[in-house]
């Protein structure tokens, strides 16, 4: 195996445990919390995955930044916002980034 290869295998794996983590801690919010929870998840695991039929590049490559769903996750976790949908929709967000990743999607741009 190539150095490449071995890089690319890694980085999918790691991928793959997130994304694993991810779907786990969803789906025990979710069945926790209900409500609003399971919408929000769903409308979040699917909006990244619309912005690939249609719009700019930069909408499509800002959807699959794995940096804004963890800003949305730290961003509730230390504000005093008791509103779980957010949480909830955080993770839809980055599982969906996650298992992008893990199937070798990502961002559409030369320089994404």
């Amino acid at each position: 195996m190539t150095v490449v290869t071995v890089r690319r295998v890694t980085g999918r794996t790691a991928w793959a445990l997130l994304a694993a983590f991810c779907l786990a801690f969803l789906v025990f919010e979710v069945v926790k919390y209900g409500g609003a929870s399971p919408v929000s998840s769903v409308l979040f695991v699917l909006l990244p995955y619309a912005t690939r039929f249609g719009g700019p590049a930069v909408v499509h490559d800002l959807a699959h930044r794995p940096w804004i769903p963890l800003a949305v996750l730290v961003g509730y976790s230390v504000s005093s916002l008791n509103w779980v949908p957010v949480f909830t929709a955080g993770l839809a967000w980055m599982t969906y980034v996650a298992v992008a990743r893990v199937l070798g999607h990502g961002p559409r741009s030369a320089r994404g």
